[in-house]
């Protein structure tokens, strides 16, 4: 999705409202970037967000001046073994689709 909220791709859970998941990427997003300018830190890289019975991972894509979100809902990791496969599993993602997101960004 973009920062906008615009889903550009979804292999989804047929239960999950996609919209949502862009609605609240987008609101993270945004909070991500207040947080850099009011701090001065550097651009957002990801966020992981945990619950009892999911876990949200979101990672930025930057792509000349304009960002995407990869937003991923995940089961709660079991161990290490599983956290290490997700990071992965978002480089994985990103190395595969920055390609893509440029040609995409040059519309």
């Amino acid at each position: 999705m973009t920062t906008e909220g615009l889903v550009l791709a979804s292999a989804r859970n047929p239960s999950i409202n996609e919209k949502v998941i862009a609605a609240m990427g987008s609101l993270l997003a945004e909070a991500a970037e207040k947080v850099k300018v009011e701090i001065n830190l550097s651009d957002m890289v990801s966020v992981k967000i945990l619950y009892k019975d999911g876990l949200l991972l979101c990672r930025q894509i930057p792509v000349n001046k304009t960002f995407f979100l990869l937003a991923v809902l995940a089961n709660v990791p079991a161990g290490n073994e599983l956290e290490k496969y997700n990071d992965d599993l978002l480089k994985w993602a990103v190395a595969n689709s920055t390609r893509l997101l440029e040609d995409l960004a040059m519309l």
